[in-house]
């Protein structure tokens, strides 16, 4: 039996792929995918093997129960996942359900969204002597969601970054809120990073009490990431420069 291959893709543009990852999809018989942030890896390497699409939406186990009959069928299976496979994907229940099965697999490292948008926008998320902390954190409108980043928000006072992903523009005034309501300034620096590695890539660096009205300003593209803290900044040329920001000066 070949062993299941779980496989972060990174954030989408096919050169982030890693050679391990490449490799490994070169020579599977089968490709399994249920998100696919942009489907362009799969047409720029057109790979040979039977590629499936799975709606976990309609059936939640049809995932797992795939992979597994295609491993006991003696092929080679890859599961392919949006970023790095650990990170906010689900990896972690379907290792589980396959190791429950008894079900050899191997995992490949992908990179994730915002490390991907800190350098391809060159931006600092830690210094030295400074800051040693960097967070990734996953918005959802919930209680237990906005306490915690309420308790996360005190490291931004230190020099610490977080690393928000959210969903939709709705929620970017009550994410202000939470982070303001423990005392961090409303002039703490925000990169928002739009459509990473994405060919119509972009960011924009304000400030959190600015960040609502530049972002509905700009129109920016979904997907986005916040980085907030106070030793971000956009290093690269990929950047809009927000009228909001030049008009004051």
């Amino acid at each position: 039996m070949f062993p299941v291959v779980i496989i972060g893709m990174g954030p989408g543009n096919p050169e982030l792929l890693t050679l391990a990852a490449k490799n490994a999809l070169e020579e599977a018989d089968v490709i399994l995918f249920d998100c696919m942030p942009d489907d362009t890896l799969l047409k720029t390497f057109q790979f040979k093997g039977e590629i499936i699409a799975i709606d976990k939406k309609i059936d939640p186990t049809a995932m797992v129960d795939t992979m597994e009959k295609h491993y006991h069928a003696g092929k080679k299976v890859c599961r392919l996942k949006p970023g790095d496979a650990l990170m906010f994907n689900g990896g972690g229940k379907e290792v589980r359900a396959l190791k429950a099965k008894g079900i050899d697999f191997r995992m490949i490292p992908g990179i994730t969204a915002s490390c991907a948008a800190a350098n391809i926008f060159a931006v600092p998320i830690t210094e030295m002597d400074e800051s040693d902390v960097s967070v990734n954190f996953v918005y959802h409108d919930n209680e237990t969601n906005h306490n915690l980043l309420k308790d996360l928000a005190g490291i931004l006072k230190y020099g610490s970054t977080i690393h928000i992903y959210f969903a939709n523009t709705d929620c970017i005034g009550q994410i202000v809120e939470i982070i303001t309501s423990v005392g961090v300034t409303p002039d703490m620096p925000v990169v928002v990073a739009s459509r990473i590695s994405a060919k119509d890539e972009t960011s924009v660096k304000t400030t959190l009490d600015k960040v609502e009205a530049t972002l509905r300003a700009l129109d920016m593209k979904r997907p986005m990431l916040f980085i907030v803290g106070k030793y971000v900044e956009v290093l690269s040329k990929k950047q809009i420069i927000p009228f909001l920001m030049t008009s004051e000066h």
